[in-house]
């Protein structure tokens, strides 16, 4: 739960900039009951191209396009203990660039080798990558981002189908968004904190996330404490209070928490998230031909007595407008399957042109 370091303005501003971007698109996409999604994972990918924009990135991504992709990479680069994270780009090749993209790309592979990517890049979470290539794909991007957090001691068996959490962060709080909302987090010494948040059932989930917002923003400020009970009456839509006896120990309230273990996979086509298309476009236009461009994000996440897991790849895809012309050409096959000579000659100063090695190979 604690904070560690000084955070730079810029990964304050990045916080800040991932957190209204997570907001916004959640509206835009109508992502608010997603079992599992990265808004993040989608933003570490546009911030890293940014600079490809032909438009300014400030009202989509937060932060201009110096200073998004200038935050990407600081998260890239930023060591962590329990976040992973990757963003990598493919050519077909063959294929000429009409200018240059601000990821380093490598030949594109075969599925099989996206595949790998993937599974590499989330310790094993996500085993394929979100898009098929095929004959038409000329340019793939993606990032990858993983967390995999412990909890400093698991939590109990509740003995109702729940798990039990009697430590960590617990509190009751009243929130503009959504009424009063009960709030678990159990302690972790991995840098990441999983809130679980509750309103009341007839509170939209677009309002639930808002107070989700709300209540991490005032935990950060210092405004809600642990074990905080804020809501005037004793008893509420999710919680409970009761007088117990208990012998020993302080006379403190006694928090408890029954939270389910869950796990969850989704896929979303975030080609409409906002930004997408704004870089997209500037992405297609260093492709000579002309082009589409998709974007796919498969994310999975589990919790449980444990910790807690999930992963997100997010893959752009840029294709021909049509399908690929065939072309016959000429195809010339050596064969060296009889007795031949093989000589190795120097290349390069006073050696230039000496041939250092003769051999005369018979296959076998």
């Amino acid at each position: 739960m604690e904070k560690s370091g000084t955070q730079s303005p810029l990964s304050l501003a990045a916080a800040e900039a991932v957190r209204t971007y997570a907001a916004t698109t959640r509206s835009a996409l109508g992502t608010a009951e997603s079992p599992v999604i990265s808004y993040a994972g989608l933003w570490l990918l546009l911030a890293s191209l940014a600079p490809a924009s032909e438009t300014e990135t400030g009202e989509i991504l937060g932060l201009n396009r110096a200073d998004a992709r200038a935050a990407a990479l600081t998260l890239l680069e930023a060591p962590h203990p329990t976040i992973g994270a990757a963003v990598a780009g493919w050519l077909r090749p063959g294929i000429e660039l009409t200018k240059g993209l601000p990821v380093l790309l490598d030949p594109l592979p075969e599925q099989a080798g996206l595949d790998a990517w993937a599974a590499e890049n989330t310790r094993g979470l996500i085993k394929e990558f979100p898009l098929e290539i095929d004959a038409r794909t000329l340019l793939v991007l993606a990032s990858a981002l993983v967390v995999t957090p412990r909890w400093s001691e698991p939590l109990d068996d509740g003995g109702d189908g729940l798990l039990l959490l009697e430590g960590g962060f617990q509190a009751v709080v009243e929130t503009e968004a959504a009424g009063p909302v009960a709030v678990a987090c159990p302690s972790s010494e991995d840098g990441i904190s999983v809130y679980s948040v509750i309103a009341a059932p007839d509170v939209t989930a677009d309002d639930v996330w808002r107070a989700a917002d709300e209540v991490v923003r005032r935990i950060d400020a210092g405004e809600v404490r642990n074990r905080a009970f804020e809501p005037d009456d004793d008893g509420g839509h999710a919680w409970t209070v009761d007088e117990v006896t208990i012998f020993g120990g302080s006379p403190a309230d006694r928090w408890r928490s029954h939270l389910p273990e869950w796990s969850a996979e989704d896929r979303h086509d975030l080609s409409a998230a906002p930004g997408v298309g704004e870089i997209a476009r500037g992405v297609m236009a260093a492709v000579e031909e002309e082009s589409e461009a998709a974007c796919v994000q498969k994310a999975v996440a589990s919790y449980d007595r444990e910790g807690f897991e999930a992963a997100a790849v997010t893959g752009m895809m840029v294709r021909a407008a049509a399908a690929p012309r065939e072309t016959k050409v000429r195809q010339v096959d050596l064969r060296f399957d009889r007795p031949h000579a093989v000589v190795a000659v120097a290349r390069g100063g006073a050696w230039e042109g000496i041939p250092l090695f003769s051999s005369w190979v018979t296959p076998a």
